[in-house]
């Protein structure tokens, strides 16, 4: 297979482009979406992650402040440790011990006092303190020194923000102080438990919030207060933190110094305190990069087998318009030099469409002319294949019945040209029930042969009597009709035709009937000795026609029906010298004379056998002389009609009515005939004459244009003004200007030719 040129032309190139097009228009919307969606998911994700550990984060916190709670409740309820019992010399080492015990039941209690109302002194799982002694061993800083003191009689709960601790005046710890006050009945707490609690227990639960990321974790109590928090990033102003204090809860976005942050909020319902995540928008996407460069990866393939199945298809969508233009180019059908592909497929076929509705009409107007030949052919035999008849006529549209077929033949004469032409007309075709019917003219014998095809049932007799009462209906004079024999193959149908103007010549030298069959002929009174007499006729009308086939064919039909009788040497002898007299008559009456066929070997035969083996060559050179006889006849009518019409054309009243009726010709018939002989119609030969003399007097005279074309045969010179610019581009005025002087060529010669 022949590979497309190196350097691709326009058309390939806009496909190749709206392949790629068609392909990448939709790959990069999806894949932006499919970014986008990746970029979004991730974030929503991570944010429901964070919303998720954060739910996690409030739920261990929940449970661990119950927790306390309920070690508070327990402690209000110990009998071991009442305000007698932890004062109690002997009973208070055992109440420290229970305290001990209560701290040990929960991992975020660094340390739990236990303080009654009133008393000096405060309890805790190392021993008692007095107040003073507690703000020694536990020194807050930023001067809240008397922080707890003030604390101790609330009759609510209180937790207080992590702060830094000096315990025992060296250790710096962060501490978490939640106060829970005693009660055994709704009345008035008696005391309070208070636990520290180290704000890493708290700040390690929130850290895991944050996983990977940079950004911020707090806890704020009820009152929007911070209790703890954990800072990964740059921490935040106290302006930014109250815009923290108005976030709902959810995911929610803030801008904190021109930056985007993500912020994830939970509150408790149990405690009240409320659990924030605080990071930078843009690190979600630090998480896309790898499925980013993933993503591109698979991009960049699927583009690179995008483009190149985009040129595949694109050169295979090309291929056929690529080999089409070849073909216009080697067969030069048009220039495509200053158009593209398409547009050159375009202006081919639409001169092929053009040219082939400008050969339609011409085969049109030539389709009588051809059918006439072609049915002219069959009578003559010069057709014998049935094959090819039967293409011929598919081919020329002529549809026939296939169950028999005959000829008729009407005669012309004692008809005026009018009534000649009608009848033409009238059998041109025609279809009755059961058989369709053809009529050509044959002018040379003023006939129209009419070959009729049948379907069954139908008899030729009828067929013949319908089409005598056609014409006579539509024309008026009774016609009259000779009819050949009927014949299953269309290869004979010459064989009927020369049987039917072997009936037509009977019927004017011996009969006046209006329908006349061959076979009435055969039937009638007048007998032959030793031979058929309707095969004497045939041979004697085919060697007028010049149909050897038929004459051979009926020749040896009589010498065989001479050898099948019992006939003495005499008689067999006479009949002989009979057949020979027929066939030289024959030639004599055509104007062939005898002395181009010698008598003497033909007389002296030997045996019927040897007869007939030497009249054979003879008959057909008869058949030959009289066919080259016809054909000179009809050249000779060519040329004097020719002659005539360059003498007259200038004639304004000539006409193709006119000169068949001066040839005793019918119109159709003289139409027919002309363009065989000539090649063009008698109005383009005419035209062609008239123009050339116009054209010869306007460069060679000085005649007025008017004068001109009157001299020429025309008389609406406007109408000729017309028709001549048509032909030659510029008007006779114009034509005049460019070539008088010049001596124009005559055509009389050619046109002869």
């Amino acid at each position: 297979m022949r590979s497309l040129p190196k350097v691709q032309s326009k058309l390939l190139t806009k496909y190749v482009l709206s392949y790629v097009l068609m392909f990448f228009i939709p790959l990069i919307t999806t894949s932006m979406i499919i970014y986008e969606n990746s970029a979004s998911s991730l974030q929503a994700g991570i944010e429901q992650s964070n919303i998720d550990k954060l739910n996690q984060v409030k739920a261990i916190t929940d449970e661990r402040m119950e927790e306390l709670e309920k070690l508070a409740l327990r402690i209000s309820y110990d009998p071991r440790l009442t305000p007698f019992m932890v004062n109690d010399g002997f009973y208070s080492k055992e109440a420290v011990e229970e305290l001990n015990k209560y701290k040990a039941n929960s991992s975020i209690i660094k340390e739990l006092f236990l303080y009654y109302h009133g008393d000096r002194n405060l309890y805790s799982s190392q021993g008692s303190y007095s107040l003073e002694t507690f703000e020694k061993k536990y020194d807050f800083a930023k001067g809240n020194s008397g922080k707890i003191r003030t604390l101790l009689d609330s009759d609510v709960p209180v937790i207080s923000p992590a702060e830094l601790v000096k315990v025992n005046e060296n250790e710096m710890d962060k501490l978490l102080v939640y106060l829970y006050p005693l009660k055994r009945s709704p009345a008035t707490p008696y005391g309070s438990v208070t636990y520290f609690i180290e704000e890493s227990a708290m700040t390690d639960l929130i850290k895991d919030t944050l996983s990977d990321f940079q950004g911020n974790a707090y806890i704020f109590d009820h009152q929007k207060n911070v209790l703890t928090s954990t800072i990964n990033s740059a921490a935040l102003s106290k302006a930014d933190m109250q815009k923290l204090n108005n976030i709902k809860d959810g995911v929610s976005n803030l801008k904190i110094n021109g930056e985007e942050f993500s912020v994830v909020s939970v509150k408790s319902s149990i405690s009240g305190w409320t659990f924030v995540t605080v990071m930078p928008t843009h690190q979600f996407f630090k998480k896309v990069i790898s499925l980013q460069r993933l993503l591109w990866m698979i991009l960049a393939s699927v583009i690179i087998s995008g483009i190149g199945f985009s040129i595949l298809l694109a050169r295979k969508q090309y291929r056929p318009i690529h080999n089409l233009l070849d073909f216009i180019k080697s067969n030069q059908i048009s220039h495509i030099d200053d158009m593209n592909e398409l547009d050159t497929i375009k202006f081919t076929i639409d001169r092929v469409f053009k040219d082939h509705a400008s050969l339609s009409e011409k085969i049109d107007s030539q389709a009588p002319y051809v059918r006439h030949q072609f049915l002219m052919q069959i009578l003559n035999g010069k057709l014998t294949d049935e094959t090819e008849i039967n293409r011929l006529l598919e081919s020329n549209s002529i549809p026939m019945y296939k169950d028999g077929y005959f000829v008729t033949a009407v005669s012309l004469r004692n008809l005026n040209m009018q009534e000649q032409e009608e009848m033409i007309h009238l059998l041109s075709k025609k279809s009755f029930l059961n058989a369709i019917c053809y009529g050509v003219e044959v002018g040379y014998k003023e006939a129209i042969a009419v070959i009729v095809s049948m379907d069954k049932p139908c008899e030729p007799s009828k067929v013949v009597e319908d089409l005598h009462a056609y014409i006579k209906e539509h024309l008026g004079p009774e016609p009259v009709f000779s009819v050949g024999n009927v014949y299953t193959d269309k290869s004979r149908i010459n064989h009927s035709f020369i049987e039917a103007l072997a009936a037509l010549e009977y019927r004017f030298m011996h009969g006046h009937k209006r329908i006349t069959h061959f076979e009435e002929i055969t039937n009638s009174t007048e007998k032959t000795i030793g031979y058929p007499k309707e095969e004497q006729i045939k041979l004697v009308q085919s060697l007028k026609q010049g149909d050897g086939i038929v004459a051979l064919e009926a020749m040896n039909h009589m010498f065989a029906s001479m050898i099948e009788k019992d006939i003495s040497v005499q008689m067999v002898k006479c009949i002989s010298f009979d057949i020979i007299n027929t066939v030289l008559k024959a030639a004599i009456e055509a104007g062939l004379g005898n002395g181009n066929h010698p008598i003497g070997p033909i007389v002296d035969f030997n045996s019927i056998e040897e007869l007939e083996k030497r009249l054979e060559p003879v008959v057909m050179a008869i058949c030959k002389d009289i066919e080259r006889k016809n054909e000179c006849s009809r050249s000779r009518l060519g040329n004097e009609i020719i002659d005539y019409i360059q003498k007259n054309f200038s004639n304004y009243d000539l006409s193709l009515e006119s000169t068949a009726q001066l040839f005793k010709l019918s119109t159709s018939y003289l139409s027919r005939f002309f363009k065989e002989q000539t090649g063009v119609t008698f109005t383009q030969y005419v035209w062609i004459l008239r123009f050339e003399q116009v054209k010869r007097k306007l460069a060679n005279t000085d005649e007025t244009i008017r004068d001109i074309v009157l001299e020429a045969g025309y008389m609406d010179v406007a109408n000729f003004t017309r028709k001549f610019k048509k032909a030659e581009g510029v008007t006779p005025g114009q034509y005049r200007s460019l070539y008088g002087g010049k001596k124009q060529s005559n055509t009389d010669e050619q046109l002869r030719g």
